[in-house]
């Protein structure tokens, strides 16, 4: 029989009860684990069987193979095993609530679990929600193997990706996924019908609501405008506007600047300045000289009574020199 084992360390009797069943029918059979893996085939070590055993509620594949190991009942450890996850679960909830509340949230729980109660798509996921736990929380992967698949044989009756939505409160399950969802948890045709009735009945209710009307209004009159800042202006007592004070305020701090005037596009290198060993030139690159730029006021238009323009005269300039006018001539026009 091997090293005696440790003693059970359970959190609820429920544990407690399955670790001792599992332990008494290994010791009624007279096997030990390394014995037991090979009867069922190796599908699970001899530390997982034994882990199995500790106090920790295992999966429901292990207490199958177990069970199967030693010659017991697979009826018994399943149900032993439901009551086992059942209160585990329901130790987790408890630590989740307050203390004040634990009597309230278990009946309130209790009630809203029996179909016959159950008025909208929430509480059907929350019913969903405890009916899994109480069943022993199997997983995603084998509610979708039970439930089988359609009738064509091409889709799952109860895909686990859809169930995991509707669990989490992310879609709305279909009638047919009720119906796959209590037959994979091992429900009796007479205990499948009330869960059809009750999503039937969710499903009328929400029928017979009223679309949303959303109701809206038109103004009278135009939309109020916010009002605009003023924009200050250099004016003289004559001539209007000084539009060189302007060009010579904004143009001089663009054109003055420290960046590079990439505007001009790419430049041609400068010549070689001699060769290397292996014969390839040297050059200088132009983006690491910083030539120096002055900016020269542009003087007043001769023409008296003329419209001024924001045009520089005498040489012409880069396109985003131009571009720059441009706009501070429109914004000045439309302002004036």
């Amino acid at each position: 029989m091997g090293r005696r084992e440790n003693a059970v360390a359970a959190e609820t009797r429920q544990s407690e009860a399955l670790a001792l069943w599992l332990r008494a029918q290994r010791e009624r059979r007279g096997v030990t684990y390394a014995a037991m893996a090979k009867l069922i085939g190796y599908r699970f070590t001899a530390t997982m069987l034994s882990r199995g055993a500790s106090g920790k509620v295992p999966s429901r594949e292990l207490v199958e193979a177990y069970a199967r190991a030693c010659d017991a009942d697979p009826a018994d450890a399943i149900r032993l095993w439901k009551a086992a996850r059942r209160s585990e679960e329901e130790l987790r909830r408890r630590e989740e609530t307050a203390a004040e509340f634990q009597d309230l949230a278990t009946s309130v729980r209790s009630a809203l679990t029996h179909p016959e109660l159950i008025e909208t798509f929430g509480q059907l996921r929350r019913a969903m929600i405890q009916v899994r736990a109480r069943e022993g929380q199997p997983s995603l992967g084998y509610l979708q193997s039970e439930a089988g698949r359609t009738a064509d044989g091409r889709h799952f009756r109860l895909p686990k990706s859809s169930l995991s939505a509707v669990l989490r409160g992310e879609a709305v399950p279909s009638r047919e996924h009720v119906t796959a969802f209590m037959e994979a948890l091992g429900a009796s045709p007479r205990k499948v019908g009330p869960w059809e009735r009750a999503w039937d009945r969710i499903a009328q209710t929400h029928a017979r609501q009223p679309p949303a009307v959303v109701e809206i209004r038109v103004a009278d009159g135009p939309a109020a405008v916010p009002p605009q800042p003023p924009v200050l202006l250099m004016t003289g007592a004559v001539n209007g506007p000084d539009y060189d004070y302007l060009r010579d305020q904004v143009v001089s701090d663009y054109m003055n600047t420290d960046m590079p005037r990439i505007w001009k596009g790419p430049q041609r290198p400068y010549p070689p300045a001699g060769q290397t060993r292996s014969g390839l030139p040297i050059r200088i690159p132009r983006r690491y000289e910083r030539p120096v730029r002055s900016f020269q006021p542009h003087k007043k238009p001769g023409a008296a009574g003329a419209t001024p323009l924001l045009a520089a005269p005498g040489r012409p300039r880069p396109a985003a020199f131009q571009v720059l006018e441009k706009t501070l001539q429109l914004r000045l026009l439309r302002d004036a």
